[in-house]
């Protein structure tokens, strides 16, 4: 087959890094498109994926419109030279114009509700769209071509196949700020310089801090930025004791590897509201609840969590399958295997079954 991957955010790359191996392995030939966002071409380089880089990330909506529009004239000159089979992409609004144009079968993979523009662009114009069965519908809305499966994007490289060995953290802290610059951003605002220098005014009593922002730091707190490349962020995170910021994305993380973590947004997605609620791994606060959020800090920095939270993930991935797996045959036995998913039998998938 031939299979065009449009990776336009560092995670994805993670996301779909394990997929593409094997299916490179099994002979397929992979196009990858990458947006320069962030350390996503540094990632790529690191996991010797080959790409094209198709755009720079645009700034505010009128960016990205100008940036969605180059990418549609670029990826229609990459599939006239390479024709693709299917076409891949998290949120699809990338791949879905330029994928219906050429009857071309596009797989949107979401678990962002509150992304809405993003949303209502790709998804009624991609083939399929693949959530987490914790995709919060009443805000993301619901669409005739879904499948849902039981898991969360980030196992898709953070299931026990992909973290071997046990988990042991040491006393220091993982601090993420975000840009605010996506597209599910637009309208939203994070914590302010003096709550993020307060943030690690705390942290620091009780261990080592470090920090990853997309965005300029307080002079204050500048020296605590991590200095580490990017593909070993995960590696180091398992060494943290607590995970802590305005990233969804990292906060799953965190949840998928057993760290308790404190998530700090006025928006919640289906995944981090399940971890919260269901499995006890975060606590999500929004910004106006800055109090609980110091109290909940100070308690978890001084309390010995491991072995309670490595529980809650196991309890947790019981549930869970192997999204690369999954994957993987999904693509491979497509068009064939979108019916078999839209049964919602995973039971071959289960962590617990893939050795």
């Amino acid at each position: 087959m031939n299979i065009f991957i449009n990776i336009s955010h560092p995670a994805h790359v993670h996301f779909f890094k394990n997929t593409i191996s094997i299916l490179s392995r099994r002979g397929h030939h992979i196009i990858v498109g990458a947006r320069n966002k962030e350390f996503t071409l540094e990632l790529l380089r690191a996991c010797d994926i080959r790409h094209v880089v198709l755009t720079n990330k645009g700034k505010g909506l009128a960016g990205l419109i100008k940036e969605l529009f180059e990418q549609q004239l670029k990826i229609a000159n990459i599939l006239r030279k390479h024709p693709a089979d299917i076409m891949l992409q998290i949120s699809g609004v990338f791949n879905a114009p330029v994928g219906r144009y050429h009857r071309i079968p596009t797989i949107a993979f979401s678990d962002t509700e509150n992304d809405r523009w993003g949303n209502m662009l790709s998804f009624p114009l991609s083939r399929h769209v693949v959530f987490p069965a914790c995709f919060n519908h009443r805000i993301g809305g619901s669409w005739k071509n879904q499948i849902r499966y039981p898991g969360y994007h980030e196992l898709a490289y953070l299931s026990p196949r992909y973290v071997p060995g046990k988990i042991r953290p040491e006393n220091k802290f993982m601090v993420r700020f975000v840009g605010w610059g996506a597209g599910h951003d637009i309208g939203e605002n994070g914590l302010s310089d003096s709550q993020k220098v307060a943030i690690i005014n705390i942290l620091k009593k009780f261990g080592t801090v470090h920090i990853s922002s997309e965005s300029q730091l307080p002079d204050e707190i500048l020296k605590y930025s991590c200095s580490f490349h990017p593909s070993e962020i995960h590696d180091f995170m398992m060494t943290c004791k607590m995970v802590v910021g305005e990233s969804a994305t990292m906060t799953s993380e965190a949840a998928c590897l057993g760290i308790p973590a404190i998530f700090i947004s006025n928006t919640a997605r289906g995944y981090t509201t399940e971890q919260d609620r269901k499995y006890n791994l975060i606590r999500h606060y929004r910004l106006n609840q800055w109090e609980d959020i110091t109290r909940q800090l100070k308690k978890w920095a001084v309390e010995d969590l491991g072995d309670a939270w490595q529980k809650k993930r196991w309890d947790m991935l019981k549930d869970k399958i192997d999204i690369t797996a999954w994957l993987v045959d999904l693509i491979e036995g497509y068009p064939e295997s979108i019916a078999d998913a839209q049964t919602g039998n995973f039971k071959r998938y289960l962590i617990n079954c893939v050795g």
